[in-house]
C-alpha cells in the first residue's frame, strides 16, 4: 500500500475552505428553516403548568390501578380455591402467577425509565 505525499496548503486556504459552508448544508439548512416557518410548533402532549399532571403520574395511577385489580382477582381466587378441583387450582395459579409478573415487569421498566430520566436532567443540570 502506498501514500500519496500531501501537496502544500497555506493557512488561508484551509481558512477559506473551513470558512465556506458547502452547497448540501446550505440547502439542508434553507429547508429547515422553511418548514420551521411554514409548519407550526405542535401543542405539548400534556399540560406544563405548575400543578399539572405529568407523564409519571400517569403511568403510577395506570399501574396502580392493574395492581389493584390483580389483587382483587388473587382475594377472589383465595375464597374460590377451596371448591376448585385440582387441575382448575393449578390453572388460575399459574395464572395469577403470569399476571403478577407482568405487574412487577410494568412497574420495573416504569421506574428505570424514572430513574434514568432524573439521571439525565442532573447531568443536563451539572452541564449548564
Amino acid at each position: 500500500m502506498t501514500v500519496s505525499a500531501i501537496g502544500s496548503v497555506t493557512a488561508t486556504q484551509v481558512m477559506d475552505q473551513a470558512t465556506t459552508r458547502p452547497e448540501a448544508l446550505g440547502n439542508l439548512a434553507d429547508r429547515f428553516s422553511r418548514m420551521v416557518q411554514e409548519q407550526p410548533a405542535a401543542p405539548t402532549p400534556h399540560d406544563t403548568e405548575a400543578g399539572s399532571r405529568s407523564t409519571v403520574s400517569h403511568f403510577l395511577q395506570a399501574q396502580e390501578g392493574v395492581l389493584r385489580q390483580t389483587f382483587d382477582k388473587v382475594r377472589s381466587f383465595s375464597l374460590e380455591a377451596p371448591a376448585m378441583n385440582p387441575s382448575e387450582l393449578a390453572s388460575r395459579q399459574i395464572d395469577l402467577t403470569y399476571q403478577l409478573a407482568m405487574v412487577q415487569v410494568q412497574f420495573n421498566a416504569g421506574v428505570y425509565i424514572s430513574q434514568s430520566t432524573k439521571s439525565g436532567l442532573q447531568t443536563l443540570m451539572k452541564n449548564q
